[in-house]
């Protein structure tokens, strides 16, 4: 072992300093506005989920939860394994805030959407802590932005389909043809 640690010096550098270092100070700052801004879109879409919930189908709101968890605890599991540099802590964090989150945005439409969200909000912060553990040492920054990127793309066609089934069941319902919606 202290060859390889003289070794090393000898190159330039201590293996043990090298493999100590942290996350970059932009990685930190792109970190926490990266779960601020994941944390506003979950709630925002949750309260719209809410307001939209008696429009939309089982499947639907089903869908709703589970995009809305399993974005949120992939970003927040991706993020917390990169900023603390192992597996256990940040899959517990992402498990636990993807399940909240599942469950919270699938209770106003049905208790089957509440699981359905939960158990993706499950899946989704095991994966993104596994993501992050993977690029810790490959680019973290830009694999925070890219997950950024592919959150964001997922919750605009997730808030123009809740968009598009609201209207479709006001139509019906405006037009007396058929009152009733699946539930």
């Amino acid at each position: 072992m202290s060859q390889l640690t003289v070794a090393a010096h000898e190159h330039g550098g201590d293996i043990s300093a090298e493999m100590q270092m942290g996350p970059s100070e932009l990685t930190i700052n792109i970190s926490i506005i990266s779960l601020i801004f994941v944390l506003l879109v979950a709630v925002i879409l949750i309260f719209i989920l809410r307001s939209k919930g008696k429009y939309l189908s089982k499947m639907t709101g089903m869908m709703a939860a589970m995009t809305i968890a399993m974005g949120s605890s992939l970003l927040v599991g991706t993020i917390a394994a990169i900023l603390l540099t192992s597996l256990f802590l940040p899959t517990v964090i992402g498990v636990t805030i993807g399940m909240l989150i599942g469950y919270v945005s699938g209770k106003s439409v049905h208790l089957i959407a509440s699981l359905d969200g939960m158990l993706a909000g499950l899946m989704g912060g095991m994966m993104g802590a596994m993501l992050g553990v993977m690029v810790i040492s490959d680019y973290p920054t830009l694999s925070i932005i890219f997950m950024d990127i592919v959150f964001s793309v997922s919750m605009l066609v997730l808030y123009k389909l809740l968009d598009q089934e609201e209207i479709v069941h006001r139509k019906i319902d405006g037009s007396g043809s058929d009152t009733h919606h699946s539930n």
